[in-house]
């Protein structure tokens, strides 16, 4: 563990109560974890190497879990603000009764739509996401969201549209691998060990990012991109792999449609053509499509980064339709469809619809269609104009908000201008603060939790993350069941407790928890694997083909084909306002140590990563007259923050980055929540423009002073 942990070498085994296993829920690595106790206290965090999947890896999230369960700032009882606007403590019962009478008064007033429930990632493939959902329904709202309006579910939606689902690459099996926006050094380590195995037999490795990462280091080819042109570099590798004929006839003739509009797309998108728009050089765009082409099976992972951009959802279907055309679908080595494990269902069978659309229905009809949750982007034009019409009460489960959505400034206004707000935390974050009510809950540790593999290396694969300490707190699921009780809605939650819940959502399966506490190493194998399911039934799309010309896009008014467009702010797009803000920006890169906004306050954590930094190139640091280490003023056409100067030669020149998620330098004081992609609703907070202005060492404004503009 960590450095402070060896003193404990000294206790005999009789010393530990408990040597117990559990899986860690932090991330999506879902790493199984040993952990030891003495009494009630964590003494000891290790990776379990035991485990079938993970093998005995952990991060520094993972060996940090008794720094977050024994936090001194955690809050542990609930606070509900007075009429003073000052924090006071009540007991759970307390504030459930609080809330539900304030939500079943908003009701009456305004109509159950008024109300919006949003999960944070912390929720997400966590069970009381599901139930909280439930709650919605059983409330009258749709007004249900979650952390994949901004994450995950563009490149979903781009996969189901084009091939009936989000495959997931089986990098172990690969003689290609390409990272494109993609960081799981950062983001998911325990891949890497699959990528290095692959490695070690001679597969290539291709990695597309602005940023010169880890990985790219160690590659076979990195092309390094401007921010926000990915849809263009995709289409200029088709057009390599056409013009070359070094796709898979066969496959393209059989299960495909719509080649040919895609040859008459991709023939403008010639390699130079590309590299007028990316920066890449033509020559290597060739090499990559040459590299990925001539070594199959071959996967790609389509990173975050990519769905993050005005274009992005599109950007998606290009790599999905390269991914198709190439014939590396459902195979070993490329991208494996596993189903996720058939578990009850948790919808309602209402007598009535909801009264009205979800926020964001109308605008964007399939990212509704393709997920059922309203698009949390659009909840703050909600708030503030009412549009579609106002909400005037927000439930927030796990989730920080005010640092983590587009437009910061305006995330905090409008939920200021709530008429009530409640968040159920850790810890008081940013967004907590405004809150007229703070629900403290457990941490997953305290909570039993299944861990589906299937998302993560194609593994039909259901384990436990089991309760292993007592913790006097509620747990989300409990949260949610008493204050459905105590509104009168006990009749949609007739589970006692949570393991009742777990065994109902288990009967299809034909198994129950038990089941799962008794192979917590290897897990329940709900189906075997099989390469190529769609010789026997076709892909699950309209047509049962590969649509790489979709009627379905065009039915909605979008474009059929995989098209590209400049992002919305850029040299190319916004002239005028590049001449006013002269850097291209990026923002949001995962780190290590971090999750998003959380375990910041984690210090073991915090020592790996102290302060928030800006990516600067040594040449646009030289032709801005900025050094190492300055404080800066950084800007963009919608705020400023104040950040340190990083100077590496590991981004281009012209490009920034900064990572998000610090309250000390918010990001998304920068991000623009108006240009959002038309398909999916996500924001472009991959690829913006911005300036830098030192900061003056006596007066702590920006030296340009008034010679520069305001943000707009």
């Amino acid at each position: 563990m960590r450095k402070g942990m060896k003193k404990n070498s000294g206790y005999s085994k009789a010393v530990f109560a408990d040597s117990l296993v559990t899986s860690c829920e932090i991330c999506n690595g879902l790493c199984a974890l040993d952990i030891r106790l003495r009494g009630k206290k964590i003494i000891k965090v290790k990776g379990r190497e035991e485990h079938a999947v993970s093998r005995g890896y952990i991060c520094p999230k993972g060996l940090a879990v008794d720094e977050i369960v024994g936090a001194p700032d955690r809050i542990r009882t609930p606070l509900a603000k007075n009429r003073g606007g000052r924090w006071q403590e009540v007991t759970p019962a307390e504030a459930i009764k609080i809330i539900a009478e304030r939500f079943n008064f908003i009701k009456a007033k305004y109509g159950a739509e008024a109300l919006a429930v949003h999960v944070g990632r912390a929720g997400i493939n966590k069970e009381f996401k599901y139930y909280l959902k439930r709650f919605c329904a059983a409330f009258g709202t749709p007004n249900f969201s979650t952390a994949e309006s901004h994450c995950h579910l563009s490149k979903k939606m781009a996969g189901e549209i084009t091939y009936g689902g989000l495959p997931v690459p089986d990098f172990a099996h690969s003689r290609c691998i390409v990272l494109w926006g993609s960081n799981p050094a950062a983001s998911c380590p325990q891949l890497m060990r699959d990528i290095k195995q692959a490695r070690g037999k001679g597969a290539r490795l291709i990695v597309i990012d602005p940023r010169e990462i880890s990985t790219a280091k160690k590659s076979d080819l990195h092309l390094q991109i401007r921010p926000g042109t990915d849809g263009a570099l995709a289409l200029a590798m088709l057009h390599v792999l056409i013009k070359e004929k070094l796709f898979d006839k066969e496959f393209v003739e059989k299960w495909t449609i719509g080649f040919t509009e895609l040859v008459a797309l991709v023939d403008k998108f010639t390699p130079e053509k590309a590299e007028s728009i990316t920066w890449v050089p033509s020559e290597k765009i060739v090499e990559a499509a040459r590299l990925y082409a001539g070594n199959s099976p071959a996967c790609i992972s389509i990173g975050i980064a990519l769905e993050l951009q005005t274009n992005g959802f599109q950007t998606a279907r290009a790599i999905s339709i390269m991914q198709a055309v190439c014939g590396n679908l459902d195979i070993s080595g490329g991208v494996l469809f596993t189903p996720a494990p058939k578990l009850s269902s948790l919808k309602m069978e209402k007598d009535e619809a909801f009264s009205k659309p979800a926020v964001g229905q109308e605008k964007y009809p399939l990212f509704f269609k393709y997920n059922g949750n309203a698009q949390a982007n659009m909840f703050a034009r909600a708030i503030l104009e009412g549009k579609p019409y106002p909400l005037k009460a927000m439930l927030l489960a796990g989730s920080n908000p005010v640092l983590t959505w587009p437009n910061a400034e305006r995330v905090k206004k409008a939920f200021s201008s709530l008429d009530f707000l409640v968040v159920t935390e850790n810890f008081m974050t940013e967004t907590a603060k405004l809150a007229d009510v703070v629900f403290p809950v457990g941490t997953f540790l305290s909570r039993d939790e299944f861990c589906d593999f299937s998302g993560l290396n194609g593994l039909p694969r259901l384990s436990l993350s089991p309760k292993i300490i007592d913790e006097p707190l509620m747990t989300d699921w409990e949260f949610c069941r008493n204050l459905a009780v105590e509104m009168g809605l006990e009749q949609f939650f007739p589970w006692r407790d949570e393991v009742e819940a777990l065994n109902y959502r288990l009967e299809p399966l034909g198994i129950n928890l038990d089941t799962l506490r008794h192979s917590l190493d290897h897990g329940y194998e709900y189906k075997k694997t099989e390469e190529k399911k769609y010789l026997k039934s076709g892909f699950q799309t309209e047509s049962g083909k590969v649509e790489i010309y979709s009627k379905e896009l065009e039915r909605h008014g979008y474009d059929p084909l995989p098209v590209y467009h400049e992002p919305a702010e850029s040299p190319v797009s916004t002239p005028e306002l590049f001449r006013e803000y002269p850097l291209i920006l990026t923002s949001g890169a995962r780190t290590l140590p971090y999750m998003h906004s959380r375990f910041h306050n984690i210090p073991s954590l915090r020592k790996l990563e102290p302060e928030p930094e800006l990516e600067v190139h040594p040449h646009t640091a030289s032709n801005l007259g900025i050094e190492d280490g300055e404080l800066v003023l950084l800007e963009s056409p919608r705020g400023r923050i104040n950040i340190k100067v990083r100077i590496t030669e590991d981004i281009l020149p012209g490009v920034i980055a900064i990572p998000h998620g610090w309250d000390e330098a918010n990001a998304n004081v920068l991000t623009d929540d108006e240009a959002l992609d038309p398909v999916s609703g996500f924001p472009p907070d991959r690829s913006y423009l911005g300036r830098i202005a030192p900061r003056c060492k006596f007066c702590g404004e920006s030296e340009a002073g008034n010679n520069l503009p305001s943000p707009r």
